[in-house]
């Protein structure tokens, strides 16, 4: 047999791939499934670390530590020692993650009808964690203690306070007249270094706020010595910088301000602490002054009485096991409504979600009850986020079973025909 060579058919030349740019190539590994993984191993690692810590240093400290946007990297602990792994945090973990889901789930996955469901599932989650970022940055917390005496239209943030100043009515009974509120993110980063001055317009003198300290004790001098690290001594007081207690998760903020009048007359140095339950008083130009540090309020759109409480202890504990409140409400319109409360069944209203936050028996027979109250743009929006992603994954898995299926049939019924 003879072969012929067509020497006119020239071999056609292969293609040569153009070399991808720098920003492709930012842009291929920004979309992989590999930075996804890892992304979501990093998380498994954060939330692992920060659950074991809370028991140590409490909710908010470890919120703060691990999931804050200010924290950008965290040093992870056990046992109170350091563990040298530096971890992103969980914040910057998540802005990524929306990045990689964004950019490989939505914008860069082959388009189809076979793709449709899966690119729905990636939508919810991508959701979820604009979700995650709205609470964070917009979300407010805030504590009503509450008993069976009282009616209550105010929360105070646990994690926030101010200074309430405020002059008092001439004659026998005097009266506060409504304060000049200095709030927590005007003295939060004063510290130790700065010193802050406020000029109230009605008032014949300026507010010097210096030594701001999240946690501090006050404590008399007749009891307690003070060392060199302690602070000044005001009328028998001062003030020891100290660790939040993990227990109880509460911020004893206290500070130093100094009274100085307009009219040139000697200054007055005050303590101030979340301790000191009563006003400070003082006097300028013959009228008398208050001053005192409450935890910041944050007034609510509807008032809360308390009708029963009840709850329990684990045994040996002083964590409770269980504990729910019979409520009456009263809403803007006037309306009364009755609600029980318990551990996972809220009040919702206009935004605002009333859960049961903490419990301790009658006292004197006065029954009590804490309440926290948050309002957040998005509460809902998780449900929907997960029933998104839900309904997606779910079509997407039946469509790959019916093609499974159809594929393995077809497959036996060649082999039957084969035969």
């Amino acid at each position: 047999m003879s072969q012929t060579t067509d020497h006119n058919i020239q071999a056609k030349p292969k293609k040569t791939k153009k070399p991808k740019s720098l920003p492709e190539k930012i842009l291929d590994y920004a979309s992989s499934m590999g930075v996804g993984v890892i992304c979501f191993l990093l998380l498994g690692l954060l939330v692992w670390f920060s659950t074991l810590e809370q028991a140590e240093n409490g909710l908010k400290a470890t919120l703060d530590r691990y999931y804050s946007y200010k924290a950008i990297y965290v040093v992870p602990h056990l046992e109170g020692r350091p563990v040298f792994i530096p971890l992103p945090g969980a914040y910057w973990v998540c802005a990524v993650l929306f990045v990689n889901l964004f950019l490989g789930g939505i914008l860069r996955i082959r388009k189809g009808i076979n793709q449709i469901f899966i690119i729905i599932a990636h939508t919810g989650m991508i959701m979820l964690l604009v979700v995650g970022m709205v609470d964070h940055h917009y979300s407010i917390h805030g504590l009503m203690h509450t008993t069976t005496n009282g009616t209550y239209d105010y929360a105070f943030k646990q994690d926030a306070t101010s200074i309430e100043v405020y002059s008092y009515t001439k004659g026998k009974k005097q009266k506060k007249n409504a304060p000049f509120v200095i709030k927590h993110d005007m003295i939060e980063d004063i510290g130790h270094s700065k010193m802050r001055v406020f000029k109230v317009k009605d008032f014949p003198f300026d507010i010097e706020v210096r030594h701001f300290m999240r946690n501090a004790n006050a404590l008399e001098t007749s009891k307690n010595t003070p060392t060199r690290k302690d602070l000044a001594v005001i009328d028998g007081f001062f003030l020891r910088e100290s660790e939040v207690d993990p227990a109880l998760d509460i911020h004893f903020y206290g500070c130093y301000v100094t009274i100085a009048p307009h009219n040139g007359g000697k200054k007055q140095t005050i303590l101030l602490s979340r301790q000191i339950r009563a006003p400070q008083t003082f006097a300028v130009d013959g009228t008398l002054y208050g001053i005192e540090m409450p935890n910041e309020i944050w007034k609510m759109p509807f008032e809360v009485k308390l009708r029963d409480s009840k709850g329990k202890y684990y045994p040996g504990t002083r964590r409770a096991e269980y504990y729910s409140s019979d409520i009456t409400w009263t809403d803007e319109s006037g309306s009364t409504n009755m609600q029980k409360i318990e551990m996972n069944e809220p009040l919702r209203y206009k935004g605002y979600t009333v859960y049961q936050a903490q419990w301790s028996p009658p006292q004197n027979e006065v029954k009590n009850s804490t309440f926290e109250i948050v309002t957040n743009p998005a509460d809902q929006w998780p449900k929907w986020c997960l029933l998104i992603s839900g309904v997606g994954l779910f079509f997407h898995f039946v469509i790959m079973l019916i093609k499974f299926l159809t594929r393995e049939l077809n497959k036996s019924q060649k082999e039957v025909i084969s035969e």
